[in-house]
């Protein structure tokens, strides 16, 4: 199935429906003149005209309800052919995806595809939308936004520096911990968003964008004289994934903050 197959035939319909409408427009305007201005003999053409506008317009409206009940949403999305396409609608428009049916990261973003309602889950966002190159063009221009913000890397690795030393002077509550033994960046996030409502506003996903355009900054060193220090493997548990300056994806596991 071809969501761009049903919406080109769609708007062949459509664009009759509308023709078919603003001649029924036309004509009652005619009428209305006619009424005023007392030329009751131009009425019965009118009619006439009228009533094979409505007519057309109304065959239209039956091929187009046609067509539509003909396209199954549901078995487009179950059968893979949405995500096939919205795969090829992200190479296109270089768009970096990953993941396999039903659920993809086009990072930052989450994508989840569900059959059953016949929409999309962007991150927490439901979306009603049965074609994958409006849905991916979107995405996109979300991308491109993220790409131009502004980012103040030293403020946000201050705040990253902060949870880091809450979270070794817990450490060390338990164990004997020095000040910069490597920990996990997920494990952070959980100092950084300690409650539910924080997560919701500020998400893993947003985390891993923030991360990566730390990631991207050389040589930052904190007011403290820290630097920080990122080990990235591929496999590891709780890796985090990120695209680097070049578009290289890469796997953070650990950070430190050293002298």
């Amino acid at each position: 199935m071809d969501y761009e197959q049903y919406f080109s035939d769609a708007q062949l319909c459509v664009k009759e429906i509308k023709e078919k409408t603003d001649a029924q427009s036309r004509a009652v305007k005619r009428v209305q003149q006619c009424l005023m201005s007392g030329d009751v003999n131009s009425l019965p053409k009118l009619f006439s005209a009228l009533r094979d506008a409505s007519r057309e317009r109304e065959d239209a409206l039956s091929r187009l309800e046609s067509l539509t009940t003909e396209f199954d949403g549901r078995e487009y999305m179950a059968s893979g052919d949405f995500a096939g396409q919205m795969l090829e609608c992200c190479r296109q428009l270089d768009v970096d995806v990953q993941g396999s049916f039903p659920v993809y990261e086009m990072f930052p973003c989450r994508v989840t595809i569900n059959p059953e309602t016949q929409d999309v889950t962007v991150d927490r966002k439901r979306l009603s939308c049965l074609r994958p190159s409006k849905l991916v063009s979107d995405i996109k221009t979300e991308l491109d936004k993220l790409a131009r913000a502004s980012f103040n890397a030293p403020s946000f690795a201050k705040e990253l520096a902060a949870a880091y030393d809450l979270a070794i002077l817990k450490a060390s509550g338990k164990k004997p911990c020095a000040a910069d033994t490597p920990l996990y960046v997920l494990d952070l996030y959980e100092y950084l968003t300690p409650m539910r409502r924080y997560k919701k506003e500020y998400t893993k996903h947003n985390f891993a964008y923030d991360l990566a355009r730390l990631y991207a900054a050389d040589d930052l060193c904190l007011d403290d004289g820290r630097k920080i220090r990122f080990d990235t493997v591929r496999d590891a548990k709780k890796a985090v994934r990120i695209l680097d300056q070049n578009g290289t994806e890469q796997f953070i596991t650990t950070i430190r903050f050293h002298q």
